[in-house]
């Protein structure tokens, strides 16, 4: 150790002190920490505008940050001389917090990232990619005695500390010799690819923001993003007024966030605004995003203004912009996704003709086209397109096809269908794809696959992945996250109460409201403000089901309730009237009968008192060869876990 100590004692890049106390340091880190060396002087680099190369930090504190979407996640990196705490993850990469392999004290090589200044003060870092170099239980604690930023910005030796240690241009952990240690060359280029920033109309500077960084308290910014979807035109009347609007979604290497035009606005920028294309965005309004519309990543969703300016990037420029960024989910895992968008990738198994359906909500024809997707999971699922996205796919040679901010529903079990906002795209040039292509090529097309959609009319579970038993609500709290939970079972009905089994509801095919009897042959619906002379009849069954394990209450509404009594609710309502007792007969022929049920768990608070409802939103007979397929795959899984 001594040689060494002389050796690099001798080195001319740097002074005596200087090296022997970068000598010390990392002494100390390899003993302590495992021979992993940080890329010292890195945060001093990024915070003067430097753009260091793959630099290597340790995490020393995570933050999750709360908003009206997606939670964000806040870092304390360090190099080993310096910390910082204005880094954020991209929410792409939330996941590695959640699934527990980015913690505090992990090391951390960033292979891709955004450097921003906010207010024109504080500087951000955005993580876009990052790869786990050591783990947290592999290094055990902090790794030198970093200073905070701010703090070493008032320190006379920050310089001297700092200077022996610009390593984070150097593509490997450990720093090189002392002598190749030199300072990078500060860069020239602007966000914009020009050799000025950008101005506003007003001739103010402007300055470029990642997507994943807006907020509302911030001014003077611009983006630059691709267009990856845009709606049509849509028009709106109601009581304040008429208009018309359209929406489109715009990414950049950070997030994606949705744009909106009202009135002239939209007839301003609807020509203007083309798929796939780059601009440079600014003068918006930002606001908390609607998630009931709302399909991207972002917290808050942006308008466009009178003021607001929007300009075409050059071909250059336009070329740093991801085509279009992607979450993808297992097939296998979107049962636990039901009303969520989610973006998926697969195989086209096979393809539905195409075929029209009368939509009596809107009293119009729509075309319709339906196609299996699979993936490496060993899931398949049913897609729904619609109009003239159904009328132009072809899917007859089995293309890979990415759907980005899919619906998926619980109709048929669980399927998926496009929405507005949806991007579907066939063939995309991507690393996924390619792995499909060569799955589905080196035996996935005769792989059995688990069917998530059931076609028959019961609709029902066998097929289903979430298999629960009725003792499972209760022992893992089903139902009491914002969500509902959805599970598949087989139970058994044990009885069926005959009060309140009917309701009458108001004629109209659109309303099932129910109605106040006027006591003068009239029934009146509050809802549609109408009186007639005729009602109908609408099911809510309230039964017992049980299995092996334990029993609940559940309710079974209007469709479900047809299925298993095997009549309608005229003429279960009928039968009330006329025949008491052919009613009771009838709701007890399903007693003791065996069924497999997929269940809606959701609870609420009622008088303070918090309660669990369980409906029962599909069902079909046992079919008990898919049942012992089920109980065949379960002793596998038991197998492979001992």
């Amino acid at each position: 150790m001594h040689e060494q100590f002389l050796h690099f004692k001798n080195t001319p890049a740097v002074s005596y002190q200087a090296t022997r106390s970068a000598f010390q340091q990392g002494l100390l880190t390899d003993k302590a920490n495992m021979g992993c060396h940080l890329s010292e002087g890195a945060i001093q680099a990024l915070m003067n505008g430097e753009t260091p190369s793959n630099p290597v930090l340790q995490c020393l504190g995570i933050k999750t940050i709360s908003g009206s979407g997606m939670d964000r996640v806040r870092l304390l990196l360090s190099d080993g001389l310096q910390s910082f705490g204005t880094s954020m993850l991209a929410s792409q990469l939330n996941h590695l917090v959640t699934d527990g392999k980015l913690e505090t004290f992990t090391v951390i090589r960033i292979t891709q990232y955004q450097s921003t200044m906010l207010q024109g003060t504080k500087r951000i870092l955005i993580c876009l990619n990052l790869e786990i170099v050591k783990k947290a239980v592999e290094i055990g604690g902090k790794i030198g005695d970093p200073i905070p930023l701010a703090q070493a910005a008032g320190v006379g030796n920050v310089q001297q500390r700092a200077a022996p240690a610009k390593a984070y241009q150097n593509e490997n952990i450990c720093p090189p010799a002392p002598n190749t240690m030199q300072s990078p060359k500060p860069s020239h280029k602007t966000p914009w690819g020009k050799d000025e920033a950008p101005v506003t109309p007003g001739g103010t500077a402007t300055r470029i923001m990642p997507i994943g960084a807006l907020t509302p308290y911030q001014n003077k910014w611009s983006i630059r993003a691709r267009v990856s979807q845009k709606g049509q035109m849509k028009e709106w009347k109601n009581a304040r007024g008429e208009g018309k609007l359209f929406s489109f979604t715009v990414l950049d290497d950070s997030g994606d966030i949705r744009i909106t035009c009202f009135k002239e606005e939209a007839d301003k920028y609807f020509d203007i605004i083309e798929m796939g294309k780059v601009y440079y965005i600014s003068n918006a309004s930002l606001k908390p995003a609607n998630q009931q519309y709302n399909n991207t990543s972002h917290d808050y969703e942006m308008t466009l203004r009178r003021d607001s300016v929007v300009t075409i990037c050059d071909s250059g420029d336009s070329d740093t912009v991801p085509k279009i960024h992607y979450s993808f989910k297992k097939i296998k895992d979107l049962e636990k996704d039901i009303n969520s968008f989610v973006d998926v990738i697969g195989i086209v198994k096979s393809v539905d003709e195409l075929s029209t359906i009368m939509i009596k909500s809107q009293n119009r024809e729509a075309k319709v086209r339906k196609f299996s997707l699979v993936d490496q999971s060993g899931a398949e699922i049913r897609v729904t397109l619609w109009g003239k996205e159904a009328e132009n796919f072809d899917g007859s040679s089995n293309p890979v096809v990415a759907l980005k901010g899919a619906k998926v529903s619980d109709f048929g079990n669980c399927s998926l269908s496009t929405v507005s906002t949806t991007t579907l795209s066939i063939s995309p040039e991507i690393t996924e794809a390619y792995e499909l292509k060569n799955w589905y090529a080196t035996g996935g097309s005769t792989q059995a696959t688990q069917n998530l959609t059931t076609t028959g009319t019961g609709g029902g579970g066998s097929s289903s992945a979430n298999w629960k038993t009725l003792a499972d609500i209760k022992f893992e709290s089903l139902g009491t996250s914002d969500k509902p939970d959805y599970i598949t079972t087989k139970v058994t009905v044990l009885y069926c109460k005959k009060e309140n089994a009917l309701y009458q509801a108001c004629p109209n095919a659109q309303c099932n409201k129910k109605v106040v009897d006027e006591g003068n042959g009239q029934f009146r619906c509050e809802k549609c403000n109408t009186q007639s002379s005729s009602f109908k009849y609408r099911m809510i069954l309230n039964m017992h089901l049980a299995d092996e394990y334990d029993s609940t209450w559940v309710t079974c509404f209007q469709e479900q309730g047809e299925m298993l009594l095997g009549v309608t609710a005229e003429e279960i309502g009928l039968l009330k009237v006329e025949n008491e007792s052919g009613y009771e007969t009838a709701l007890k022929k399903m007693n003791f009968n065996s069924y497999f049920m997929k269940l809606r768990v959701k609870s609420d608070k009622f008088n303070d008192e918090e309660r669990t409802r369980v409906t029962v939103t599909n069902l079909s007979p046992i079919s008990y060869v898919d049942y012992a397929q089920k109980l065949f795959a379960d002793i596998d899984e038991l197998q492979q876990a001992v």
